[in-house]
């Protein structure tokens, strides 16, 4: 399968997460992350990620989830590798998904089980025996933190040619060191759920991408931690950690996640509010001046992108 072996190929590096915007009536803004995703493109992205966290699939309907696939798509057209992700879906609706991202021009699509389902192999297995042949779409398995997939399981989906990765969103270390190991003679790849100190663990054994703090708005530090990492100038990169991820992580834990990304993406410029969808809680003007000041003093004066 060769679009199998071109997604493996491509996935290195960095991969952005794409969050949400919403306008004030709380209607989804795809014109803004259309101008978004095309400018991060232009920054030399080498991969953009629909996710069920950041993309805040929790908040959309399926319809926009659709829409939003297409759209972005069309905005990407090949300049970077697109993965498309499934909502937790019934095999038959995972099946339409499917065939919707392979006429959209999708590269890939993470596929999600809920984790209500539970982690049997007769489960996952068969929910992918379910949507194989759905349409000639590479696949990637979501590994859950909650209740992490068993190793052989992965190992065994491996071996399969149109899947084709793993998103570990389980121990960043342990369940991570495993499936690298499980499955390096595949043509598969590891990626890290969310962190450059994680990827500096799972680098050097064969993980080849990772999710990153700093990447949706300041993409330049994501790209130069990477190219540290790969031309072995491993003290550049941990002090690329410990001056800009470190720090920003603590204030954005102490904050709650969403909304200081949020909060830091609209900062940039590159998105014009820093909305969550009703009812969920955005940043009030405190939090939001909070993290201007955090972000000024580990990486200088925010410079407002040009989308």
């Amino acid at each position: 399968m060769k679009r199998a072996i071109r997604v493996v190929e491509q996935l290195k590096g960095p991969v952005v997460p794409v969050n949400t915007c919403f306008g004030d009536d709380d209607s989804l803004d795809i014109g803004a992350m259309r101008k978004y995703v095309n400018w991060l493109c232009e920054q030399d992205v080498p991969v953009i990620l629909l996710t069920y966290g950041s993309s805040e699939f929790c908040s959309l309907t399926d319809q926009e989830i659709w829409r939003l696939t297409a759209e972005l798509a069309e905005e990407i057209s090949g300049r970077s590798l697109f993965i498309a992700s499934t909502g937790w879906w019934h095999p038959g609706q995972c099946r339409g998904f499917l065939k919707h991202c392979d006429a959209a021009g999708v590269d890939a699509v993470k596929v999600q089980l809920h984790p209500g389902l539970g982690v049997k192999r007769e489960v996952i297995v068969g929910y992918f025996d379910s949507i194989q042949d759905a349409a000639p779409m590479p696949l990637l398995v979501w590994g859950a933190w909650q209740d992490p997939y068993p190793v052989d399981i992965v190992a065994e989906l491996a071996k399969r040619q149109e899947v084709v990765g793993i998103k570990n969103d389980g121990h960043p270390f342990y369940a991570y060191y495993d499936i690298i190991r499980a499955t390096v003679d595949e043509n598969f790849a590891v990626i890290s759920g969310g962190q450059m100190r994680n990827f500096m663990f799972g680098y050097p054994i064969g993980s080849t991408a990772y999710l990153c703090t700093i990447a949706p708005f300041r993409p330049d530090i994501a790209l130069e931690f990477y190219n540290a990492l790969t031309t072995r100038r491993d003290d550049d990169a941990r002090e690329i950690v410990f001056r800009s991820e470190e720090p920003w992580l603590k204030t954005a834990t102490k904050l709650e996640w969403l909304p200081s990304i949020k909060s830091a993406l609209h900062l940039h410029g590159l998105y014009p509010n820093h909305r969550l969808r009703t009812p969920a809680i955005s940043h009030t003007d405190e939090k939001h001046q909070e993290v201007r000041g955090v972000l000024e003093r580990i990486l200088g004066n925010i410079k407002s992108a040009e989308l």
